[in-house]
């Protein structure tokens, strides 16, 4: 199976909670699945068009920002030892925050008007900076790995500067503000909410789950220790370039950045290929073709490659792959320990729980991946040839259906099992 040494596994907050995050995030790549099939040519032509940035924010905000926010609620009590405060409040106000806050970012940035894009901007804000508050307040008292709880800390300072940058870059684009170098500092925004916020909070997840559940040897200390401080500072020293207009600043910011995340990929993948457990699934090939996007999009920027592709490979082939498969693991993971649990505390002994794979079975979870990467290889190639650009769309809305619907079905078969071990008398009570 896999260890889970060092987890505090009573602490985790009800089950409801993670997979209200999950099961809406689907909904948003879906929708940037039809944007992209709809309005796929504008969208691959530059990158600040309003379609690519709508599809940016449905992405970044909506999908990964829906499952990191989930995953975090659930990871910090079970890695880091420590309850988020208020949980089931801070669960019920940051989803429909972050639901409403990406969906008006992205009409606005359609075209939408001024009112639509602030009002998002403000949504998908205070739903962050609820899940900050929260999620501080449970890091200050953490007393897991020194390793993750770093990670997740710097991920969180990160999505705090992105936030920031982000409600600043809506007053400029609403015309109450004036800043110069605009579109440097949406790189800037998009830097720290990608690389850092979600970049680091998978790191930091990694280094905890990839030993667990691919039964590979741990990560390197020094790797652990010194990368994710390595990626906030070189995200500050980007920064800072524009600050300073020191153009040297920039080039090794972004050197080291891409240096980090390739060694990232690079580490992860040679782990995998030592697990002990040589069963390839869907997750396993999820992170292989995420971390081999990491890698490319390092070569792409080597070698001045268009922006638009790098783009491409970073957001839908890291992001969105990495994140899926991590979803099919963590959502079954999850309602097997709790039904496990709640069986032990019921002592309901005849109900048989089902094991991971029932709840999330690998042939549609493969069918995803493959949606997954038609999507992705179309849509690289649509920068090529345009009259793909249809079909990628109609692939990764087909990516996003099945990922939906796998974890509907596992939420369906958990509510099953926990209304048997919830009727008739125990075990114990049969004995009396």
């Amino acid at each position: 199976m896999f260890g889970t040494a060092g987890l505090s596994l009573e602490q985790a907050p009800p089950i409801h909670i993670p997979f209200r995050f999950f099961l809406t995030a689907p909904w948003f790549l879906l929708a940037a699945a039809l944007l992209l099939a709809l309005q796929g040519d504008s969208l691959l032509a530059s990158r600040w068009s309003p379609a690519a940035l709508a599809v940016t924010h449905l992405i970044v905000v909506g999908f990964l920002g829906q499952v990191m926010s989930g995953a975090l609620l659930q990871m910090l009590p079970v890695v880091a030892g420590s309850p988020v405060p208020a949980v089931r409040l801070v669960g019920a106000t940051v989803n429909p925050l972050l639901a409403v806050g990406a969906g008006l970012l992205a009409w606005g940035l359609l075209g939408g008007g001024g009112v639509a894009l602030s009002v998002g901007a403000v949504c998908s804000s205070l739903g962050f900076l609820v899940l900050l508050l929260a999620a501080g307040l449970a890091l200050l008292r953490a007393r897991g790995t020194p390793q993750t709880v770093r990670a997740l800390g710097l991920s969180l300072g990160s999505l705090l500067v992105a936030v920031v940058l982000g409600l600043v870059l809506t007053e400029a684009l609403s015309g109450r503000i004036w800043i110069l170098q605009f579109p440097a500092w949406v790189d800037v925004h998009l830097a720290w909410g990608l690389l850092g916020w979600v970049g680091l909070l998978v790191m930091g997840v990694a280094f905890q789950v990839v030993p667990m559940f691919h039964v590979t040897p741990p990560y390197p200390k020094w790797l652990s220790f010194w990368l994710p401080p390595l990626v906030a500072t070189a995200l500050l020293l980007g920064t800072l370039r524009l600050v300073s207009d020191t153009y040297e600043t920039g080039v090794a910011a972004t050197g080291v950045l891409v240096l980090a995340f390739s060694l990232f990929a690079l580490v992860t993948l040679g782990l995998q290929a030592r697990r002990e457990r040589k069963r390839v699934d869907a997750t396993l090939l999820h992170w292989w073709a995420a971390m081999v996007c990491v890698l490319l999009a390092a070569l792409c920027w080597l070698l001045a490659g268009p922006p638009v592709v790098t783009g491409i490979l970073l957001l839908l082939g890291a992001g969105v792959g990495v994140v899926s498969g991590m979803l099919f693991k963590i959502v079954s993971f999850l309602a097997w320990f709790h039904l496990q649990h709640r069986q032990l505390t019921s002592g309901k002994l005849q109900v048989r729980v089902p094991n991971m794979l029932e709840f999330l079975p690998d042939r549609p979870a493969r069918l995803q991946l493959a949606c997954h990467l038609l999507a992705l290889v179309g849509t690289l190639a649509a920068w090529a040839v345009p009259a793909l650009v249809m079909p990628a769309g109609i692939a990764l809305a087909l990516s996003a259906a099945l990922l939906g619907g796998l974890i509907l079905r596992a939420l369906v078969h958990f509510r099953r099992v926990a209304t048997a071990l919830d009727a008739g008398p125990s075990t114990h009570q049969e004995a009396m």
